[in-house]
């Protein structure tokens, strides 16, 4: 490319040239990283495909655009169709940056925003360099996860990166998104029939920010939510990693959206893929082939808590999506299935709070067992609306948990009370209040 057209390039994306940015949500995760504008070394902004990751950038810069120089912030987006046809190296960065500078702006201190860096050959040993010289002091970095930090990425810019996650909008996203806006729990609790209602929906079609904005049609919704599952599996998985039987990787991701918070082995996946296919299956391949997914942010695995670490490796493992939307195209359910889907969004936002995830059984089950420093959190989810629907199951795991836990919470479609059994206090929280940060 010429100077003049990477010029043209950047004048296109910039706030700085000609681009008019619509309406965007802002997302919750922008006072977290925010802080680390001054930080020598690079940002790494984690996720899913069209979580929204591009316009976190761009909220980023109006944010620090209010305190320094428009000019002084550069933004490169590596999917503009000018570079599809090019090579891109270190040396394009170099020229990209020494464009902006000759061209765009000359003081010493700029912060650098690259999305979809990962097309970019041995960019972090670029990074690496201009961090270590001085020549730029913070770069914001974006791409699809599998590619960003891992092997020798990692191990280059060891010390040099911090690294956060944006997924899909939080319901709390969802409601800002759908123009609604509360003051506080009372306010909520007096107009909880709308909030149910939005409830409803956000488990239904999940929280893509497309999806969420997007005219309320439902083969609107679909089609866009099933393109997403084909990228997910036949771009950033098959393609990426060099994956030949498409025909089992279609069918895990079948599974585990299917089984969304049951318990299941390797071992059980093996044996149910050899009665459906009627030929072996190995389990390494199915145990790679996961990993994969996870690498790519389809799912999570969460592990049984145990003090033994082989023990923990040993028994079964649970599995949530990162959206409940992307969920009901994959395995499109007869009924609502909101059990199930509440539990995966209860997860989504346990993600967010605490360090640690797990899941307890002996007699009874605890669906989260959550640690934050040295501290246990425990919590069920019940599709529930009244006392008397409540399973005592659903809370004697709760109380047999043989560990100290400071609070013990079951997460309900709608009841707020607080229960005792065996002498032992748990909280029962509505859904909405909990996803509102609202209790």
């Amino acid at each position: 490319m010429t100077r003049e057209e990477i010029l043209t390039v950047l004048l296109r994306w910039n706030p700085w040239g000609r681009i008019r940015r619509d309406r965007t949500i802002p997302r919750e995760c922008i006072e977290k990283v925010k802080p680390f504008k001054d930080f020598r070394g690079v940002v790494v902004i984690k996720g899913p495909r069209r979580a929204g990751k591009s316009t976190l950038l761009y909220q980023l810069m109006e944010e620090f655009s209010k305190e320094t120089d428009p000019k002084s912030l550069l933004y490169v987006n590596f999917e503009d169709y000018a570079f599809s046809s090019e090579r891109l190296t270190p040396e394009t960065l170099e020229t990209i940056l020494g464009v902006y500078r000759e061209e765009v702006y000359q003081g010493e201190s700029s912060l650098l925003f690259l999305d979809e860096v990962q097309n970019v050959e041995d960019w972090h040993r670029w990074v690496r360099t201009v961090i270590d010289t001085g020549v730029v002091k913070t770069i914001f970095v974006t791409g699809l996860s599998s590619k960003l930090l891992s092997g020798e990425l990692a191990s280059l810019l060891s010390g040099r990166h911090v690294d956060f996650e944006l997924f899909p909008f939080s319901f709390k996203e969802y409601v800002i998104a759908k123009g609604y806006s509360f003051s506080d729990k009372l306010d909520l609790i007096s107009r909880k029939n709308v909030y149910l209602f939005l409830l409803k929906d956000y488990l239904t079609y999940g929280g893509f920010p497309e999806v969420v904005m997007s005219a309320n049609e439902e083969e609107v919704f679909n089609k866009i939510l099933s393109q997403y599952a084909e990228d997910i599996v036949f771009k950033d998985v098959a393609a990426r990693y060099g994956l030949e039987n498409l025909k089992l990787l279609k069918a895990l991701t079948k599974f585990i959206a299917q089984n969304v918070g049951n318990r299941f082995s390797i071992r059980k996946m093996q044996r149910y893929f050899e009665d459906i296919f009627d030929k072996k299956s190995s389990t390494s391949t199915i145990s790679t082939y996961i990993s994969y997914l996870e690498s790519v942010y389809f799912c999570f695995e969460v592990p049984k808590f145990e003090h033994s670490f082989k023990r923990t490796i040993k028994s079964p493992v649970k599995y949530y999506l990162i959206d409940t939307g992307l969920r009901n195209v994959i395995y499109p359910s007869f009924s609502p299935d909101r059990g199930r889907l509440l539990e995966n969004a209860v997860y989504l936002k346990l993600r967010s709070m605490y360090e640690e995830i797990y899941y307890w059984e002996e007699k009874n089950e605890v669906d989260f067992v959550c640690r934050k420093g040295n501290d246990l959190m425990l919590y069920n989810v019940s599709y529930v609306s009244r006392e008397s629907e409540i399973k005592e199951r659903e809370l004697r795991g709760l109380v047999e948990f043989p560990y100290p836990a400071p609070e013990r919470y079951l997460i309900t479609w709608d009841l707020y009370t607080e229960l005792s059994l065996d002498g032992v206090k748990i909280k029962v929280l509505p859904a909405y209040l909990f996803l509102l940060d609202a209790v």
